[in-house]
């Protein structure tokens, strides 16, 4: 079983108007940054994680912090309607220019933790490195499950830690030291890539997150490490 590190208060998101502002902040270089950062694998993992979902055309799909919106495209030609939520006014502005010419999307500035939708209102909800920065990672899970069709799917995205030791110092010394010096350059904000490491490491990962899972009313399928554990793909439907 994973022995997942537990969220320790400095390790924990802040409260939702200064994780806001820390995502409006790097917004304008969020894009470029993850290609680099990555060295473009989360384009595969994002194309990993929609081909993880039943396609459905007549079906609607919810896209969950979705940043400047890099999942839309790929959920868009398989739904009759995608909605991209996201708290960040200034990331959702990035993703409404980007992606304008996608018919069946919308955008809408709501937090992940209180959606204003009705129950039952998706048939698939996605989540890419979104659910760390939850302050209420819980409430989150359980308005995932609420607004799920019973027998919906919900494919997450997130940071792990890699089980072998040599690739987990090797990405242990990446995260710490290249993330906050190159974000910083890049973006000019460098608290917020200090940020982003620290939370993506002391979070929950493989068994302990599924375990989360269960919690809030969502049955794990499969938990799926990627590139050695740097990151996990979860699939998990509602079943009642």
């Amino acid at each position: 079983m994973n022995q997942a590190p537990v969220l320790t208060p400095e390790h924990k998101p802040s409260n939702t108007a200064q994780v806001r502002s820390m995502f409006d902040a790097i917004a304008p270089t969020y894009d470029l940054l993850n290609t680099v950062l990555s060295g473009g694998f989360h384009r595969l993992w994002e194309a990993r994680l929609v081909g993880a979902l039943p396609a459905l055309p007549s079906g609607r799909a919810l896209d969950l912090c979705t940043g400047t919106g890099a999942l839309v495209p790929r959920l868009a030609p398989r739904y009759a309607e995608v909605v991209g939520a996201d708290i960040s006014p200034k990331m959702l502005a990035v993703a409404q220019e980007r992606w304008k010419t996608i018919a069946n999307a919308t955008w809408l500035e709501a937090d992940a933790q209180h959606l204003p939708f009705e129950g039952e209102s998706f048939e698939v909800v996605t989540v890419s490195y979104g659910v760390r920065n939850l302050p209420d990672l819980g409430a989150g899970l359980r308005e995932i499950r609420r607004v799920l069709n019973v027998g919906g799917r919900v494919g997450i995205l997130e940071f792990g830690t890699p089980r072998n030791r040599l690739w987990r110092s090797v990405f242990s010394f990446y995260s710490r030291f290249v993330i906050p010096l190159v974000g910083g350059l890049l973006s000019g904000e460098r608290g917020a890539y200090e940020y982003l490491p620290k939370t993506a490491a002391a979070f929950p990962y493989g068994a302990a997150f599924e375990e989360l899972l269960r919690t809030s009313g969502l049955r794990p399928i499969t938990a799926t490490p990627l590139m050695g554990g740097v990151a996990y793909l979860y699939i998990a439907e509602r079943f009642e």
